[in-house]
């Protein structure tokens, strides 16, 4: 049997869920999913072989580093090649020699416990389990108990917190953009963006329409479920990066500079830095901070990374890159002036300027995936599930909760940082992605910004500025 299995916790519990694969001997993923808590579980004939989360703390590399098993700058640097494709952070840890099969076994077997337990407790929660996904077991963790013996471990846990479960969730507060993106999530949002848009339309159209919007709708959510990875950088990028990684001695900060003119780099660096920052209250904002976090050697290991001939890049000439570049940039400059009005320094305030259309690329590769035809629906459906996305990806970047208010922003955050980027966006409407808000900037400012912008842009052959759009 290789079927796929879906359903709900509320009807099919997870003890059972449990046993129903170890009785069956699965090998594959179960995928279980509670709100932005995704967790995956990977099986071989019948046995766990690893756990998976979506969250930060959740992962090895922070497991890792809590119980002391590797120092920060070695992990950043295993991490550095993992999120470049360049394999499995365990499968790194062993062939690099930083410990042994059966001790890096024992550490990994002991927060796979931990997630496992914890996910006894869930009951509004979907699974997927998806019998054709390859499971390459690389350790030998402890997993293999009998299904009904794991259930009863997990069952006396769940009681052991029962109460401590119950007044956290009744103290918690739910955010509105959780992740609406179940089927009927989904046809609900169809409808209600038929009803904004206000225009009529035939009914064989209206059918088509809603079975590609439920097609864009599944791939955002699985675009959302991605593991972490970095994103390719701007072929002039790469020219600058390399030269720099030929440098000896190789100075860190000279990445500094070239990060400010490139949102995909900036993004990669914040990543990085904060991939083992449990706590996002202490996660960094600026490409300065990522620099002094992570030290020179993963900072190098990163850029000879992101310069390697097997990582992809942008193509130099691709329209929608050059468009995106244009916003980003236009943005962060206008932004790091303005920065200080609001209360933000200028380098953070040209760093959110910088990374606030970074989820747009995503979009756009969604919708040029999908059968979805140009028009106002397709707008607003990309501008409906841009804050979805946006939220969900900032918490897996591990990027601060100023830039998560900046990324998931539909137009009506009322943060400081969400406030910036708006007016930030007004200065050069022209260069500006989706609709702008009612901010605008100061006139005495406006004609400084747009001549820095132009500098730039002409410096990186992005064309003419204009000030107002047409």
């Amino acid at each position: 049997m290789n079927e796929q299995l879906r359903g709900r916790l509320e009807v099919f519990g997870f003890a059972d869920l449990l046993q129903w694969m170890e009785l069956n001997r699965r090998s594959g993923r179960l995928t279980v999913t509670r709100g932005p808590d995704r967790r995956a579980l990977d099986w071989k004939d019948g046995e766990i072989v690893y756990v998976s989360g979506a969250l930060p703390r959740h992962r090895l590399g922070i497991h890792l580093l809590r119980t002391g098993a590797l120092p920060a700058p070695v992990l950043h640097e295993l991490l550095a090649q993992s999120f470049t494709g360049g394999g499995n952070l365990s499968r790194l840890i062993l062939d690099a020699g930083h410990d042994t099969h059966d001790g890096l076994s024992l550490r990994v077997e002991e927060l796979a416990r931990r997630l496992l337990f914890e996910m006894f407790d869930w009951r509004e929660a979907s699974f997927e389990y998806d019998p054709d996904y390859t499971v390459e077991r690389i350790l030998r963790i402890g997993l293999s108990l009998r299904g009904q013996a794991l259930a009863l471990q997990g069952a006396k846990n769940q009681d052991d917190r029962r109460r401590v479960t119950r007044d956290r969730r009744q103290g918690a507060t739910e955010d509105p953009r959780d992740f609406p993106l179940g089927r009927r999530d989904v046809s609900e949002r169809y409808w209600d963006l038929m009803e904004e848009i206000g225009r009529p339309i035939a009914p064989d159209e209206g059918r088509r329409l809603f079975r590609v919007f439920h097609e864009f709708a599944r791939r955002v959510r699985d675009l959302a479920g991605e593991r972490v990875t970095m994103r390719p950088v701007y072929t002039d990028t790469v020219a600058m990066l390399a030269e720099l990684a030929r440098q000896s001695p190789f100075d860190a900060t000279a990445v500094v500079p070239v990060a400010a003119l490139d949102p995909d780099l900036t993004l990669d660096l914040l990543i990085l830095a904060n991939s083992l920052t449990a706590d996002r209250e202490h996660a960094v904002g600026t490409v300065p901070e990522a620099v002094d976090r992570l030290g020179p050697g993963p900072t190098r290991v990163l850029i000879e990374r992101l310069c390697s001939p097997e990582f992809i890049r942008v193509r130099k000439g691709d329209r929608v890159a050059r468009a995106l570049r244009r916003a980003s940039v236009a943005a962060a400059i206008a932004a790091g002036r303005y920065a200080e009005r609001f209360g933000i320094g200028r380098e953070r305030g040209y760093t959110l300027g910088l990374l606030h259309g970074i989820c747009y690329s995503e979009m756009l590769e969604v919708l040029g995936a999908t059968d979805f035809a140009a028009g106002p629906f397709r707008v607003a459906a990309l501008e409906g599930y841009r804050p979805i996305l946006g939220a969900r990806r900032a918490e897996a970047w591990g990027l601060p909760l100023d830039f998560q208010a900046v990324l998931s922003d539909d137009g009506a955050s009322p943060s400081a940082a969400s406030t910036l980027v708006r007016t930030a966006r007004a200065v050069v409407p022209a260069c500006a992605l989706g609709q702008l808000g009612q901010e605008t900037g100061d006139p005495l400012l406006t004609e400084e910004i747009l001549a820095e912008v132009q500098l730039v842009f002409e410096f990186l052959g992005l064309g003419l500025v204009q000030a107002r759009v047409g």
